[in-house]
């Protein structure tokens, strides 16, 4: 049963990220053909981590209350919706509207995530987000893949009705294949209240939230650095997204569900954190291509140790109750890093130059590992002196 569920719940996320990883590449030009300025362009990228930001938490809640499968069901359903307010806008409002719309229904990796902590013990929790984080790391490969073989063939509303056909496939397997597990739903607010009282999980969200700024702003400067000290056009940085995705998947699916066999959460945090900000430093000396495959390696195996300890950590800080609900809060926070990220960084990169993001970034991974490892142990002594 639980291998069974693993198995669903990752390709539930890859096709949702599959779809997701089609569109990203093509919307600015997309959107400039439509007439959008490159400041609109930042609005509109931004604009679905917004609505992400403020109804993954209300997916995530209606997941302990309704279940997870029709959560997942009617939210790939929506994104259907918004794949084809995109595809067919004649204007940027309408592209406006359908980045809001699937910007929503996106909160539905929470209601996945929920899903695994329902099926597994908290000692193997770690090993189980490996599995949604290798469904997004291949869905993010995949997806720019199927947009550079549809193009082509069909013009640029090719990658948009395959999104959202995909997306339906998606409704249908989530309603067929995912268990309809659920909690007692806890009001929404009154988790959140609770979650705030809980300092240690506090410290979680906050350390999710941190790690998304850091981790964004380098994601989304990545380009520019190839671009002013390689060269890379669009072909070359395809291929390095395509080589850290790989890793991505590769190394959640082997040597993060090995470590967690063997360390716990808060040391799998601190190793992810030790690699971002190992790569980051490294990043802008590379002078040749093959010097980059070091950093970018190594960025791409903090994201693959690091994130779904996180998760395994919020995860078990929360009951069965509340796994929907605090999840969706998380990746509330994440979105709100990955609007501030690139923003930050794309300023640090006009005014301090392309080392300015990546210096940060390392400064922001070392500042948030000493403040794991100083304050988990002490608020972890804080629970047992409360037991007691």
């Amino acid at each position: 049963m639980r291998r069974n569920v693993l198995g669903a719940v990752f390709f539930t996320v890859l096709l949702d990220l599959i779809g997701f990883g089609m569109i990203f590449p093509l919307l600015p030009t997309y959107a400039a053909d439509l007439g959008a300025t490159p400041t609109t362009i930042g609005l509109l990228v931004a604009s679905y981590s917004a609505a992400q930001l403020v109804f993954a938490p209300v997916l995530g809640h209606a997941s302990d209350r309704w279940g997870r499968s029709p959560v997942v069901a009617v939210s790939a359903l929506g994104a259907a919706a918004g794949y084809l307010v995109l595809w067919s806008a004649d204007g940027v409002a309408a592209l406006f509207l359908g980045r809001v719309i699937t910007g929503m229904c996106a909160g539905n990796i929470a209601a996945a995530q929920a899903t695994i902590a329902d099926v597994t013990a908290p000692e193997r929790r770690a090993q189980g987000m490996a599995v949604v984080g290798a469904g997004i790391g291949l869905g993010i490969v995949i997806g720019p893949a199927l947009t550079a073989l549809t193009v082509p063939l069909g013009g640029t509303s090719a990658p948009f009705a395959l999104a959202a056909a995909l997306a339906v496939l998606n409704a249908g397997w989530a309603a067929l294949a995912l268990p309809r597990t659920r909690g007692r739903a806890i009001p929404l607010v009154s988790t959140l209240v609770r979650a705030s009282a809980d300092r240690l999980l506090l410290l979680y969200l906050v350390v999710n939230l941190a790690v998304m700024v850091a981790f964004s702003q380098i994601e989304s400067q990545l380009p520019l650095l190839t671009r002013d000290l390689l060269g890379f056009g669009a072909v070359e940085n395809g291929y390095l997204f395509m080589y850290v995705g790989v890793l991505i998947v590769g190394f959640q699916l082997t040597g993060t569900r090995w470590l967690a066999e063997r360390i716990s959460d808060d040391r799998l945090v601190l190793l992810g954190l030790g690699c971002f900000a190992l790569g980051s430093l490294l990043a802008p000396l590379v002078s040749a291509w093959w010097h980059l495959l070091l950093p970018a390696g190594l960025i791409a195996i903090g994201n693959a140790t690091q994130a779904p300890s996180l998760m395994s950590a919020i995860s078990t800080r929360a009951s069965e109750d509340e796994q929907g609900a605090i999840l969706g809060a998380s990746q509330s926070l994440g979105s709100s890093g990955r609007i501030l990220g690139p923003v930050l960084g794309g300023w640090l990169f006009a005014t301090v130059g392309p080392s300015g993001p990546y210096l940060v970034a390392a400064a922001l991974f070392a500042i948030i590992a000493a403040a794991v490892v100083w304050w988990s142990p002490r608020l972890r002594r804080g629970d047992v002196h409360q037991a007691a």
